[in-house]
């Protein structure tokens, strides 16, 4: 009988459907004794009902989840922005333009820098022209030197020119180059040379704002020549004359 409680306790579907049977069992029998006494009316006035009343007790597990809360402290901090007005002094440089009289050597300086611009090639006159003096510098190899020597082809070089009134100093930047090369054969019975004669001047460059001198040759002449081994002093001395020569008729044409 307890299991038989207990498997109705553990099937409230079945217990709810033979509570409603029996109801229905009781109505039928009520209705039957009312009709044996022969008992009218509407509905079953005069019949006994029995209520029954049936209680079904579920017993239900429900899953409780606990969650946990933390509670966290937020920091909040405000920070306010202030933004003031600071007054400072600003110094304004105002240019005006003011008539002013230009430096005389300002106006050399454009002057002579426009002139180079359009600068024209100077010929032979044009490179004596101006020199107030001339220094004569001599250089002779081993060969020449063996023919004439150097103090000899400097006295002639510079007595042609005083003859002719081309002025000479020791200090002059003007250069008057005179260069002598010799090469003898095997036998020494003939010589080749050359007579250079050149007009160098000092040139200031600059190479990372430094300065430098080099000469250049405005000017030069060349005469290349041979002569036998009893003739090749007087042909030195001969074309040395011819070379001064030269050159006292480009600077008196010049000047």
């Amino acid at each position: 009988m307890n299991q038989l409680l207990q498997s109705l306790t553990r099937c409230p579907k079945l217990i709810i459907f033979l509570s409603s049977l029996a109801v229905s069992l009781v109505l039928i029998t009520g209705c039957d004794r009312a009709g044996q006494k022969r008992e009218t009316g509407s509905g079953f006035s005069g019949a006994r009902v029995d209520t029954v009343t049936v209680r079904d007790t579920i017993t239900l597990r429900d899953t409780i989840v606990v969650v946990d809360t933390m509670l966290v402290e937020k920091e909040i901090i405000l920070r306010d922005t202030i933004r003031d007005t600071i007054l400072v002094e600003k110094e304004v440089i105002k240019r005006v333009e003011v008539p002013a009289k230009i430096p005389a050597h300002y106006e050399e300086a454009w002057e002579r820098q426009v002139a180079e611009s359009i600068a024209l090639i100077a010929d032979e006159k044009t490179c004596f022209s101006g020199l107030n003096s001339m220094e004569v510098s001599v250089v002779m190899n081993e060969d020449a030197k063996d023919i004439l020597s150097e103090q000899r082809a400097k006295d002639k070089f510079e007595l042609t020119l005083r003859r002719y009134g081309v002025p000479l100093s020791n200090w002059s930047n003007p250069h008057l180059s005179l260069g002598i090369e010799a090469l003898w054969n095997e036998e020494k019975r003939f010589v080749a040379f050359t007579i250079n004669v050149s007009l160098k001047e000092p040139l200031i460059f600059y190479r990372n704002q430094k300065p430098y001198k080099r000469f250049i040759k405005p000017w030069e002449e060349i005469h290349y020549g041979y002569a036998g081994k009893d003739v090749a002093r007087g042909a030195f001395l001969r074309y040395i004359e011819e070379k001064a020569e030269r050159v006292a008729n480009l600077y008196l044409s010049a000047n």
